[in-house]
């Protein structure tokens, strides 16, 4: 049995692209055409931050995970952050502490490596400031989002767990995002697209599928 659970929030979700469901629903249906695939789970939930998802994570995996031979293999992906790091109301007024973040993520750490070896971590993007500041009453800062998505990059690295770097990977690929943002937070088609590009390659380089 092999199978993939996509944790995390609208962007995990797929929020502003319902026909393919984003970057996940892309991959779903990568792993459909496989012999080998058993099921592909999008939890991902809009809204959700690190204490949101810490609510519920130990359930799911417990639900979905059953390992009854030596070749079961199970993938949890998390995606997860960018609400965390938004600011309520005001530029002074954070959802969520540095802190804290760095707890949650460490536990969500603890709780998946529970039930499988094979935890990846999907670091944060970037979203266009003229559009998110504010955003429906809250504010997303880019220098706020790189902070969090640090905070996972360092917290992944110490605790042996796999992390792709969408911010360094944007760059890299020289890729202006700010134009795959019809809201300025969540991807477009072509946002997802790339993203799902980038998360497969990532996946397949470090073995976890084919």
């Amino acid at each position: 049995m092999f199978g993939i659970l996509a944790f995390g929030d609208s962007i995990v979700f797929g929020r502003g692209n319902n026909i393919d469901r984003g970057w996940a629903g892309r991959m779903r249906k990568y792993f459909e055409a496989k012999d080998y695939y058993n099921g592909f789970y999008n939890l991902g939930i809009p809204g959700n931050s690190t204490a949101d998802l810490l609510e519920r994570i130990d359930t799911e995996c417990k639900a979905r995970i059953k390992i009854n031979r030596q070749e079961d293999k199970f993938v949890v992906l998390i995606g997860i952050g960018i609400n965390d790091s938004r600011l309520i109301g005001k530029l002074d007024n954070p959802q969520v502490k540095e802190d804290d973040f760095k707890n949650n993520i460490l536990k969500l750490i603890k709780i998946s490596k529970k039930y499988t070896e094979h935890v990846v971590f999907i670091g944060l993007t970037p979203v266009d400031e003229s559009k998110t500041k504010p955003y429906e009453e809250t504010y997303f800062l880019n220098e706020r989002i790189e902070k969090f998505n640090e905070i996972i990059k360092e917290s992944c690295a110490k605790n042996k767990i796999l992390f792709v770097d969408m911010l360094d990977e944007i760059k890299n690929k020289k890729i202006n995002f700010a134009k795959l943002l019809d809201d300025g937070l969540h991807p477009n088609a072509k946002g997802y697209e790339e993203m799902h590009k980038i998360i497969k390659k990532f996946l397949i380089e470090n073995k976890l599928i084919s």
